[in-house]
């Protein structure tokens, strides 16, 4: 991992580190974005409810790549860039495992209380842009939060 944050994370900064495409990894990927969260928040740039829908939808996002793009295949690597600037924190996650096509995902069905299949509808909610390319070989989820008075302004509707 090659990550040395400042005690206040200024923005201007990226962060970028590689884990194995496996669910025991999540843990240590969502600690390193809740201390860069922490810092934003503690600098008065995002509220504990915004960190926590950031956190949120990166958890989904890197569930979605451990669990599907590397479904019934060798787990890959999953690679992780956070970049902070004045406006904004962006987050991209990417896998060289099976693609998908986002628009083919349907909306699920809150009335039904679905089990599963809530993950591309938490980023889609939780962040203020989403994107997905693929790159040659590799999967890329970009994921970006508005930094200040508009990341605080709750979720979208």
């Amino acid at each position: 991992m090659s990550a040395s944050p400042s005690q206040n994370a200024p923005p201007g900064e990226r962060f970028r580190f590689v884990l194995p495409g496996r669910l025991e990894y999540r843990d240590a990927a969502r600690a390193f974005l809740t201390y860069l969260c922490e810092r934003l928040t503690a600098r008065g740039i995002l509220t504990t409810d915004v960190s926590h829908r950031v956190i949120s939808a990166f958890v989904e996002a890197f569930n979605n790549a451990v669990i599907h793009a590397y479904r019934d295949m060798e787990p890959g690597m999953v690679e992780v860039e956070m970049d902070v600037d004045v406006q904004q924190l962006e987050v991209r996650i990417t896998d060289r495992g099976r693609s998908f096509r986002p628009e083919l995902v349907p909306e699920p069905d809150l009335d039904a209380l679905p089990e599963g299949g809530l993950g591309l509808f938490i980023i889609r909610n939780f962040m203020d842009r989403v994107g997905y390319e693929r790159r040659g070989d590799a999967n890329v989820l970009t994921m970006a939060k508005d930094l200040g008075a508009k990341a605080n302004a709750g979720p979208r509707e």
